[in-house]
């Protein structure tokens, strides 16, 4: 039988060692840049820092062939690093401080830091080691850094596997980092956003829960006809007016302005309402009310907040008003065609302990208007070229009024043309008081 012959022509010929080291150099090269790929990916779809963190330096381990790896975050701070990831380690998070140790060294410099003999290097902290009785042979240690340079966090392996740790391993932790950098960025975006967000839903709650404790229906005081214009600055403004019966049949006609603005201020004026609304069945005088109010709200917020207020008693049985003023700007009564400014008659609610305050009264007759308004309305243009609108332009339209005019929309319109078209930098608020024909 014929030996069957080979035709040598016919096998591939062997491949040159240079030729296959440089295919699995290829290989490695594209499994690393896919893991780069799919970990930007992740970051797309991902917002869990803690999962991206754990998957990157999962990656980072099984590609380079490291026995562990770990991922610290630096701190709001810039002070300190706390790790996100800490592969071999169940007793918690490490802390490190910038400057100190492999992982706060390159934290510090900004530069990584490759070591073979990491026991030989002074900067290298074994207290991991003996806690855990691992042993570092080699380490790896890059910084992560974000689109605009600045550092956010530290990558670290520990023990190649198989020959040392290179230059391109270097590159490909580095290449790693950046998704996770991207990834911090958009959490804290995500953070932030969900963080307004919630606030404004809470603003809106807020100003829903403060415009039902508005009282709806002015009209069922007698004697007088009542008109109201509100504008917070703000969602939620410091303004609060109201009206109250009194168990002696007469009215307690409110307003009062909370230093500052927003939340705070809604809240200090919740207190005053409630504070007011205990007092109705109090068969005291005006000026003691208020004093008593003015003791526990300067025990609540001990002067950081306080209450300019006026609160009106209208008694229709007498067509008699009585007021105090607590440090309020001076409401405009126009009494038989002439208009006076009530002055404070106190100081502020809040502000400081054991004030008195007075009360003063006057009867009035059919067609008598009293304004009431907050700063927003007499402070109006404070600052700009027009300068503040004034108590004397808010007495020269009341004093100007005629029957029938609306006072409200006469003085919203003066202070709207009074700013020019800019927008009011306080709360405006105007209650407006005018003795009816019936009364």
């Amino acid at each position: 039988m014929a030996a069957k012959r080979t035709d040598a022509s016919s096998q591939p010929p062997d491949k040159p060692p240079g030729d296959v080291a440089a295919l699995a150099h290829l290989r490695r090269r594209v499994r690393r840049l896919k893991a780069v790929v799919d970990s930007g990916l992740l970051v797309n779809s991902e917002l869990d820092l803690g999962r991206i963190a754990e998957h990157i330096v999962g990656e980072a381990v099984r590609l380079i062939g490291a026995e562990r790896g770990s991922l610290f975050l630096l701190e709001e701070g810039g002070k300190t690093l706390v790790s996100l990831v800490a592969q071999g380690l169940d007793s918690g998070a490490i802390t490190v401080a910038r400057g100190v140790g492999i992982v706060g060294t390159v934290a510090a410099t900004g530069r990584p830091v490759l070591l073979h003999r990491p026991y030989s290097d002074r900067r290298f902290d074994r207290g991991v080691d003996r806690a855990t009785g691992f042993v570092t042979r080699s380490l790896l240690t890059v910084p992560v850094k974000n689109r605009e340079g600045h550092l956010v966090a530290v990558l670290q392996l520990l023990n190649k596997r198989r020959g040392t740790f290179g230059r391109d391993d270097v590159t490909f932790l580095a290449q790693l980092g950046a998704p996770f950098a991207l990834a911090l960025t958009t959490a804290k975006l995500h953070r932030e956003i969900v963080a307004r967000e919630r606030s404004a839903q809470e603003l809106r709650l807020a100003a829903e829960i403060q415009r039902t404790l508005q009282p709806r229906d002015l009209s069922a005081i007698p004697g007088i006809e009542v008109s109201v214009l509100f504008r917070p600055c703000l969602e939620v403004g410091g303004d609060y007016y109201d009206c109250i019966p009194t168990d002696r049949g007469t009215w307690w006609l409110v307003l009062a302005d909370v230093s500052g603005k927003g939340v705070a201020s809604a809240i200090i004026a919740s207190n005053v309402q409630a504070y007011l609304w205990s007092r109705r069945t109090d068969a005291r005088p005006l000026g003691v009310v208020v004093a008593e109010g003015n003791d526990l709200l300067y025990q609540l917020a001990q002067g950081r907040k306080y209450a300019t207020l006026l609160l009106v008693e209208w008694d229709p049985a007498s067509r008699t008003v009585k007021w105090v003023n607590a440090g309020h700007p001076a409401a405009m009564l126009r009494h038989d065609g002439i208009t006076e400014r009530l002055e404070p008659t106190g100081p502020p609610m809040g502000l400081l302990p054991k004030m008195s305050y007075t009360a003063p009264g006057r009867v009035l007759a059919q067609g008598d208007t009293l304004l009431l308004y907050t700063d927003g309305v007499s402070e109006a243009g404070e600052g700009s070229p027009a300068g503040e609108f004034g108590l004397d332009r808010i007495q020269r339209i009341v004093q100007d009024l005629s029957p029938g005019d609306d006072a409200i929309q006469a003085l919203a319109e003066a202070v709207e043309g009074h700013l020019g078209g800019s927008e009011a930098g306080d709360d405006l608020t105007v209650l407006c008081l005018r003795v009816s024909p019936t009364a």
